[in-house]
């Protein structure tokens, strides 16, 4: 991933050590930086450089004559009241988390530089994984996202990402990031926009307590449906080429309409999941029909990388057959019901091997695995 030259001058040499040390540690893969607490080596540092990417300066070390045409975006570090000579330039907060700070340079910088930023990775070993169910309340959401924790837990780094109308994410994660959202991501999708990946970055957010990246859910629920399936063909790619990932978790709604067909098409393993119930059993069978006709008429096989998954099983003898099949498709897995399950349940409950929703989720990562 190529980097951007980073720049920070600031009098505060204790801050500058911590933040260094911090960009270092989380982003060095993204940022070369560099840090001035001397005014004067710094004023020297710009007179010879030939270019800089990002310039954060306190507004102690501005000056009229700084040489503005090398600096592709020059960003203000304040914690109070700046002065009147540079009111007009983009002002970051200085004490804020690292996090939030990192996210709202990259949002500023994909929105004024001029040069795209990322290449293309053909080799990428990313895999995109996606939950799909016929219907609602099959317990999907859950098993996606407890994916995406164990995943992280085993040190694969995962992106989870809901284009469900009515996504449920923040039920599951709690937010750490700068409140940017999904929407922003769409619009950047519409106007083709070269800085797409350094907008995700600066959008993303991530999970306190499983450290999971995602995206807050869209301001309206509509606007999921403006999508067209070539953006998000875009966005997967995107989000691949970062190179940032191992897998993205998407979790996707109960139709089958273009924008869904184009997220299994691109998908590397597909997760089916149906309650244990007989009308809906007849709707997979639907379901499955579909996707016949899919690959009659496009080409396109989903059903060799589809694994079933029987959710809220209430025959105890279904959970030991292993010779079930259903509208054709063998069942990689089997979760019985659970009373009272709910979110209150916990991350641990859903993530513990020890559990029958826990196990399920391992057996879908080491899948995902096997193709890492």
């Amino acid at each position: 991933m190529p980097t951007l030259n980073l720049i920070i001058a600031d009098r505060d040499q204790l801050y500058l050590d911590n933040l260094v040390d911090f960009i270092s540690l989380k982003y060095k893969n993204r940022f070369y930086v560099q840090s001035f607490s001397n005014e004067k080596t710094f004023a020297e540092y710009i007179e010879r450089v030939e270019k800089v990417d990002i310039l954060l300066i306190c507004p102690q070390f501005y000056r009229e004559d700084l040489q503005l045409k090398k600096i592709e975006s020059l960003m203000v570090l304040s914690s109070g009241v700046v002065p009147e000579d540079i009111k007009d330039y983009v002002i970051i907060n200085k004490y804020q988390t690292g996090d939030k700070l990192i996210s709202n340079i990259l949002n500023i910088f994909s929105e004024v530089s001029n040069h795209r930023v990322f290449t293309e990775d053909a080799n990428n070993p990313c895999k995109v994984i996606t939950f799909f169910s016929p219907c609602g309340g099959s317990g999907k959401s859950t098993l996606a996202i407890g994916t995406s924790v164990c995943c992280v837990q085993d040190n694969i780094n995962a992106f989870y990402l809901n284009l469900e109308r009515f996504p449920s994410t923040t039920l599951y994660f709690d937010s750490h990031g700068n409140n940017e959202n999904f929407s922003s991501i769409m619009f950047y999708l519409k106007e083709n926009n070269k800085n797409l990946p350094l907008k995700i970055e600066g959008c993303r957010s991530i999970d306190r307590t499983t450290g999971v990246h995602y995206f807050l859910p869209q301001e309206n629920i509509f606007d999921i449906d403006d999508m067209t399936a070539e953006e998000v063909k875009s966005l997967i790619m995107q989000l691949k080429k970062m190179a940032c990932y191992d897998t993205i978790v998407i979790d996707i709604g109960s139709e089958l309409n273009d924008i869904n067909v184009s997220v299994l098409e691109h998908s590397d393993l597909i997760i089916l999941v149906l309650p244990d119930d007989m009308i809906l059993a007849h709707r997979f069978g639907s379901f499955l029909k579909g996707l016949e006709i899919l690959k009659k008429r496009r080409g396109i096989n989903l059903i060799e990388k589809s694994e079933l998954v029987i959710n809220k099983c209430s025959d105890p003898s279904f959970l030991d057959r292993d010779d079930t099949v259903l509208s054709g498709k063998s069942i990689f897995s089997r979760i019985p019901t659970i009373k009272g399950l709910g979110i209150d349940f916990g991350m641990e409950y859903f993530t513990n091997p020890q559990t029958p929703m826990g196990s399920s989720i391992k057996q879908i990562v080491h899948k995902l695995k096997q193709l890492i």
